[in-house]
């Protein structure tokens, strides 16, 4: 037989799959996939809370360094005197000429954004100078996106909130999104201190007014130093995940838009919300500032109060859909995008993930720097 007789039987003895093998293969590649997809969608999960991680250890260096220039912490917001100077005669002026900075803008230097931190006038506001209301040139500046704010699990529909980088059309209190807190430990969480019904002495918002046992390491005007961390710099948490994008807010009532809310890391307002952009459109979002707490004094409630007394403030609250509600607990709650829990970065620099299953009381000691608790690493 010839070579080409024997090719043509070889040939000819060669046959296709049926379509029953054929969809069989199938179906077993089909499996196999969905077997393989928690798994890699599970490690790049992974990859993405380690990044979340190492950039909690980085705010961590940043802080340290700073203290070791100051031989102090940043304050995580800087508030001038109510009226001193008056604010000018504009809409929201007492709002806007009250808070000017947040941790964040003081740590710009160490997030290797000095040339960002330079364009800022830190004689003036976060938003204008003292002496110029029409000076808006900071606006775009609060706009500005910095990587290691953002955690990579997180999801933003935009990072550019309240407007374009141009400026043009920049909402006063448009930013761009922080995925981190600063701790405020516990602490009643508001705009403005003073009296208010049912706590004659009033409320007391600044830092060093506020009793030793209840405070975190920042607050309004904070100027905490390593020894006032007397619970050790091992057990206090300084920052910790407060991720935008996860909530949507519904406002007071019907007069307000639903829309995501952000924290963006210029915000240095604590209890405000401003849709900010043009409602309706992609840049539009409730903005609240980048700081967390882990329990409330909420009023009638005084913070003389025995510890313990108020509402906790656990991790990851839920419902993630907020209807129109005047309640802004969740908003000041430390939360993530990660499965669980939350990670935190202490005060000796070390970074760690928090299950939000963990004793409410542990997590509340963690928070505050002189609470004189005894916890061990095997209790959180």
């Amino acid at each position: 037989m010839s070579r080409r007789s024997q090719t043509s039987v070889v040939l000819h003895r060669i046959r296709g799959f049926t379509l029953i093998e054929l969809l069989a293969v199938l179906g077993i590649l089909s499996v196999l996939i969905a077997l393989l997809m928690p798994a890699v969608q599970q490690a790049r999960e992974g990859a993405r809370r380690a990044q979340c991680l190492h950039q909690l250890k980085q705010l961590g260096i940043a802080l340290q360094a700073y203290e070791t220039t100051y031989q102090l912490y940043p304050p995580s917001i800087i508030r001038q005197e109510d009226g001193n100077p008056r604010p000018p005669s504009i809409p929201f002026a007492a709002l806007r000429y009250r808070g000017h900075w947040t941790g964040f803008h003081l740590l710009l230097p160490n997030l290797d954004q000095k040339n960002l931190h330079d364009k800022y006038n830190f004689n003036g506001t976060w938003l204008s100078p003292l002496t110029d209301a029409n000076d808006h040139s900071c606006w775009p500046a609060n706009q500005t996106t910095i990587s290691t704010l953002i955690c990579p699990s997180a999801v933003h529909s935009v990072l550019q909130i309240g407007g374009d980088a141009a400026g043009v059309g920049v909402h006063w209190m448009a930013g761009a999104p922080s995925d981190y807190a600063f701790n405020h430990g516990i602490d009643i969480i508001r705009a403005l201190p003073g009296d208010d019904a049912g706590c004659t002495t009033g409320i007391l918002d600044y830092w060093r007014q506020a009793p030793e046992v209840i405070r975190g390491p920042f607050g309004y005007n904070s100027d905490c130093r390593p020894q006032n961390v007397k619970d050790g710099l091992s057990h206090t948490i300084m920052l910790g995940e407060k991720v935008g994008g996860r909530l949507n807010y519904g406002g007071w009532n019907a007069n307000f838009p639903h829309l995501g809310v952000e924290f963006p890391w210029a915000m240095a307002a604590i209890e405000y919300f401003a849709p900010t952009g043009d409602v309706g459109v992609s840049n539009s979002a409730w903005v609240v500032g980048p700081f967390a707490v882990t329990h409330d004094f909420r009023l009638p409630l005084c913070p003389e109060s025995t510890p313990g007394s108020g509402n906790p403030f656990p991790m990851n609250p839920t419902p993630r859909e907020l209807p129109q509600s005047s309640d802004e607990r969740p908003f000041y709650s430390f939360q993530s995008m990660h499965s669980s829990g939350a990670q935190f970065v202490f005060g000796d620099g070390s970074a760690k993930f928090l299950n939000q299953s963990m004793n409410q009381g542990v997590f509340e000691a963690l928070s505050t720097i002189a609470g004189r608790e005894f916890l061990s690493e095997g209790s959180y």
